[in-house]
């Protein structure tokens, strides 16, 4: 069950207008941004299951990134999803 917990942090207004325009990037309002950033790092430095799966998204992400594939057209994702799919499957 989710507990309601507040808080309260200050910022320059230089700051919150750096955070303000990543989260506005992403889509997000700055609390909604810092609260998904607390999070991801709290679940990165877990060693549970989620927070594996939570870091191994992470180096995936860097990964696609590194090898251009974070501006792919929709078509060529989902070709590559294929393909990923197709080699675990003969792996496994």
């Amino acid at each position: 069950m989710a507990r309601d917990l507040t808080i309260q942090i200050r910022l320059t207004k230089e700051e919150h207008d750096t955070i303000a325009a990543q989260a506005g990037r992403e889509g997000l309002g700055v609390g909604t941004y810092l609260r998904a950033l607390a999070l991801r790092s709290a679940f990165e430095s877990s060693d549970t299951p989620r927070g594996r799966a939570f870091t191994a998204l992470r180096r995936a992400q860097e990964r696609a990134k590194a090898r251009g594939l974070d501006r792919l057209p929709a078509k060529e994702i989902d070709a590559e999803i294929k393909a990923a799919r197709a080699t675990r499957g003969r792996r496994g």
